[in-house]
Parts: structure tokens; sequence; C-alpha cells
């Protein structure tokens, strides 16, 4: 009988010892009840088709989940969006959901400001394009829903240009034949970040980091290909002056969206706002860079569905974001904005814009989602803004670029 007692015992006490394990690694989601009354907080940086096709997700969500509501704050990405983010979620202040680009998962697992979502994903992993999926890893955890798959391409309006260019002198030498009084030969956002001018700075045989022995990326700009990069988009702003002196984001759409620009370099986000503006326009992949010889390779990012790890509502938060990379949505962000989806089950992609993206996305490469890349982006804007705007000598620009990002990194490791 003592025997048996202790035996009962010992199972007892292996019992309430595996519950405390279970408790201890739990999921901090939680699980959705779509009974409680919830407010979602939702920030993005969304415009035209876009924004429309993110208040049309909200309204099917509420149709399902009538207990759910929606609060949602648009704040432009020149606009200094990622650091709103980043302040609002240290206050509290911040969102339940926002999105962004698949390389701020590093920089935000870090600095714990977004939720692992490993439990929540788990019934829809094998929904996605593998290599979307892991975009959003960092540290061997998953931090975001993959929605679409993106690439920049070069835009043309068939009115003006007849032929895509195979190469960059000959996108010049049009560019060149369609600028003329109020018109332009090529527009795009280079006063707000390097994103899309990087098919030329990979062109020019850039690389973003080089890894030491001990695998840590070392920034690699202070060298002749960066200062050859430079040099190009000088020469096409103040030489050949085929773009206007000040362009941001939306000076470059409206310009292109009125007739009044040749090119235009922006991502697939933009198709559904031609589509509805009515331009007679085509698009396709990168031209060569016949300088060097390479291949202008744009980034290849992922938009992901993230959760602040602040959130007070992440159950209902999650089960937001898992609609958001559904297969229902992707097909409707599809259809009214251009996006590529990162879920598998939305079936075939029939348009061409579809397939170019595809096709560009081949040789495109995948922006970095290391902590690091976070503080590449600042400087290297400034670096640009120095020598097209301030006559900044480029070889100078190259090194207090490089310095200024080796601090950056250092300062945020605490060193």
């Amino acid at each position: 009988m003592k025997r048996l007692i202790s035996v009962a015992l010992l199972i007892t006490m292996f019992v309430v010892l595996l519950a405390g394990c279970s408790t201890s690694t739990s999921s901090e989601i939680g699980k959705f009840d779509p009974e409680q009354e919830v407010t979602l907080r939702v920030w993005h940086g969304w415009t035209g088709q876009e924004e429309a096709a993110l208040i049309e997700a909200t309204k099917q969500f509420t149709a399902k989940h009538p207990k759910i509501q929606f609060d949602l704050l648009y704040t432009p990405f020149e606009g200094g969006y990622k650091d709103k983010l980043k302040a609002s979620i240290q206050t509290g202040d911040g969102p339940d959901i926002f999105f962004g680009p698949h390389d701020w998962t590093g920089e935000f697992a870090v600095a714990n400001m977004v939720q692992a979502i490993d439990d929540g994903v788990k019934s829809v992993k094998g929904d996605y394009i593998p290599s979307t999926y892991e975009a959003g890893a960092y540290a061997g955890k998953h931090y975001g829903y993959p929605m679409s798959m993106e690439a920049i391409v070069l835009i043309y309006n068939k009115d003006l240009v007849t032929e895509a260019p195979k190469t960059i002198t000959e996108m010049v030498n049009i560019a060149k034949e369609n600028t003329k009084g109020e018109n332009w030969g090529i527009v795009f956002d280079y006063n707000g970040i390097f994103y899309f001018t990087h098919p030329f700075f990979s062109g020019f045989g850039n690389e973003i980091f080089n890894f030491n022995k001990d695998d840590e990326a070392v920034p690699n700009f202070n060298n002749e290909a960066f200062i050859a990069y430079l040099d190009f988009l000088d020469k096409l702003k103040n030489e050949e002056k085929v773009m206007p002196k000040q362009l941001d984001y939306g000076t470059a759409q409206a310009l292109f969206m009125e007739g009044k620009a040749a090119f235009w370099i922006n991502g697939p986000w933009s198709f559904g706002d031609l589509e509805a503006a009515g331009v007679n326009w085509g698009a396709t992949t990168f031209p060569k860079n016949d300088i060097t010889g390479n291949e202008s390779k744009p980034f290849m990012g992922v938009k992901m569905a993230f959760m602040s790890k602040e959130s007070q509502n992440k159950a209902a938060a999650n089960e937001f974001a898992k609609f958001m990379a559904s297969a229902e949505i992707a097909k409707m962000f599809n259809e009214m904005v251009g996006t590529v989806p990162a879920n598998t089950k939305v079936g075939a992609l029939d348009k061409w814009t579809d397939q170019l993206i595809q096709e560009q996305a081949k040789s495109a490469i995948a922006m970095p989602a290391i902590p690091e890349m976070g503080q590449v982006w600042t400087p290297v804007k400034d670096g640009i803004d120095s020598v097209l705007d301030s006559n900044g000598n480029p070889s100078d620009v190259a090194n207090t670029v490089q310095t200024t990002i080796e601090q950056a990194i250092k300062e945020a490791k605490g060193e």
C-alpha cells in the first residue's frame, strides 16, 4: 500500500510539473474570442488603391467578427513612419498591428518591439511561399505574416517610350529625349530612401555588407563602386538634368500620372493606381548596366503584417494579421493593387504584371533582415542628398557614409 501511495504521489507530482511547463511555455498571443469587443489600432503607410484595399479588408473582417472594430492611422514612409512606430511602441501608445518590409524583422526583434508569432502561424505556415515565410524569421523565431512579395521595376509611358530600354545607357538617352519644358525623362524617390536606386547601386558592383571571420556584418561603402553609383545619380540629375531638382515619392507619382515623365521607378503597389488613372503604361525588368556589364538588381522585399509586442489585444491582432495574409485578401490586393501574393493558395497568376514581378524577383537581392540594416538607410540617403543637392564630393561622401554607419552599428550594440 505504501508503495502504491508513493507511486501515486510521484505520478501526481509529474503531472503537476508537466502542467507547470505547459503554462510557462504557452503562447503570449492567447486564444481569439470573437465575442470580445476590441478596437484594433492599425498603422500603415499606404495610399491610393493600397489604402482602399486595406479599408475593404477591415470591413470584411468586421463583417465576419462584428465585435472587432478598427482605428486606422496613415503615416507616410518618407515621413518617418518607422521612427514613429518605434517611439510609440516604447511608450505603449503604438498600434496593435503594423505593416512593413521584412528587413525590419531583426531590428524590431532585437529591440523587443515585435511579437513572435510561432504559435499563431502554425496552422497556416504551409500556405506561403517558403522564402517569404522565412523572410520574417530572426534568431529562430518568426515575427511576421507574409502578405506579398515585391521588387521595383522600370515603368514607362507608352505614349513617350515606344520600346523598353535594354541598357541603362539606352534608358538615359530616351530620358534625355523626353526632357523638355515641364516634362522629365525619369522620376523616382531619391529624396526618401535609396531603395528606389538599388538597381543602380548593385549594377555598379556594390554590396551593402561584407562579413568577417566571426560572421559579423561589416558595412561596405567606402569604395570605388559606391563612388561610381553616386556619380551616376549625380549625372542624371545635375549633368543630364533628366529629373527635377526636388523629387520625393508623391512628386514622382504625380508627374508620371500626369503624363509628364517618360520613366518611373516604382513597385507593384502602384499598378492599381496606374490602371485607375487610365495611364497608357508599360513596365520592364531593370535594364542591364552596360557600363560595368553587371545586372541591375533591385531589392526583393516581402511585405509583412507585424504585431506590436505591447499590444493589449494580441489574440484579435493575430487573427487579423493572419487574415491579411490569407489567400482571400491576397487575391483582393492582387486585383485592386497589383501586388503579388505570398500565399500559394491564391492559385495561378495570369496577369502580365504578376509575371513581370516574378521575373524581376529572380534576379533581385533579398533585403538583409539583420539589425545592422536599420543603421544603413539614413546615412546612405543623406549621402545621396549631399552629392545630388549640395554638390558634395562623392569620395568624401563615401567615407562619411561608411564611418557614420559603422558608428551607428556600434552605438546600437551598446559599444
